[in-house]
């Protein structure tokens, strides 16, 4: 189990905050205190801490500011929040190991760092695990790469990337076909002429290339991801993007791929692009590829139905799809029932 051997504890009550500083020092810590947020930033700039015990309400500004800086500064740091007021605990998020509810009991104060132990060597695996499993989509997108240069010219890209794909992820290519059935229908609808339309047929049935390097681990994942284990899945689509500039000749949808995953209202990734700054290519992608997910069965959840995917996609309009793309995929979709 991990170690911890100092904490920081962050409190306005003069009495309370050496209080707990004799605790620490009788379980074993070494403490360093600090009366309010900023003052506790500037002890953590020159001193490191496994530990922190943070007040909620205090002058300026308040516990829960200071928890969100920890948090982007020290993400390993497990922090124990401390108030008399039951009411804001409510505001606190995940991130916190444990709470303390004032009065404030020794016995309670041990519990709460044993189990910001607890909550540190989770962390620290956690972060190992990450480190381990970008280590591996490294490594395979490097594999990938080194097979496109190396054929290259003597198949085919089309057949070249498909063979790629599906000796890793052996539904990725069948996924990426049912997409493009539903997108080219889309872009016919939108009133795209053939060739641009073809165009986005191609973009969508190597929309998730870049799966091809991401571990097994997350794409059989049973459960929903950690952030740490979703940032690694979503490197896929740069990654996919990359495959395809690599080639002889889909290079031309690769700008397309890479903004397939945009979120129309802001929020996706990778580059956070909104509105008519994602390719229309890349909006109708969006929505074909949400449509299949939905309605095929999935590791982590069972598949929805026809009515159900379609009421999603209206709900998920317009902040992360298209609505004018969504109603001429409707249209497509009630014609081909």
């Amino acid at each position: 189990m991990t170690t911890l051997t100092s904490v920081l504890i962050v409190d306005d009550e003069p009495a309370l905050r050496d209080l707990m500083a004799r605790w620490a020092v009788s379980l074993g810590l070494e403490p360093t205190t600090a009366s309010n947020s900023e003052e506790a930033l500037e002890r953590l700039r020159t001193q490191r801490h496994d530990l922190a015990v943070v007040d909620i309400v205090m002058p300026g500004r308040n516990g829960l500011w200071l928890v969100d800086e920890l948090r982007r500064l020290h993400p390993d740091m497990p922090v124990v929040l401390a108030t008399a007021y039951t009411d804001k605990l409510a505001e606190a998020d995940t991130y916190v190991a444990d709470f303390l509810i004032k009065p404030i009991k020794r016995e309670r104060f041990a519990l709460a760092v044993d189990r910001g132990r607890k909550w540190r060597h989770q962390s620290l695996e956690e972060s190992r695990w990450h480190a381990r499993l970008a280590q591996e989509f490294d490594a395979s997108l490097a594999e990938i790469m080194t097979s496109v240069h190396q054929q290259r010219g003597s198949i085919p890209d089309d057949v070249l990337l498909s063979r790629l794909a599906a000796e890793r992820v052996p539904d990725v290519m069948t996924h990426g076909e049912r997409v493009a059935g539903f997108a080219v229908l889309i872009a016919r609808e939108t009133g795209l002429d053939e060739q641009q339309a073809l165009l986005v047929e191609r973009a969508a049935r190597f929309h998730d290339m870049g799966k091809a390097a991401v571990p097994l681990a997350l794409l059989s994942k049973p459960s929903r991801m950690t952030p740490g284990e979703l940032a690694v899945m979503q490197r896929h689509v740069e990654a996919g993007a990359d495959i395809l500039e690599a080639t002889d000749t889909l290079g031309a949808i690769a700008a397309v791929v890479r903004a397939s995953h945009e979120w129309f209202g802001g929020g996706g990734y990778p580059a956070t692009l909104s509105g008519r700054a994602i390719p229309l290519g890349s909006r109708i992608i969006a929505i074909a590829d949400a449509y299949d997910a939905m309605t095929q069965t999935r590791s982590y959840r069972a598949h929805l139905g026809r009515n159900e995917a379609v009421a999603e996609l209206l709900r998920c309009s317009p902040s992360q799809f298209d609505p004018d793309l969504v109603v001429a995929f409707l249209t497509v979709l009630a014609e081909t029932r």
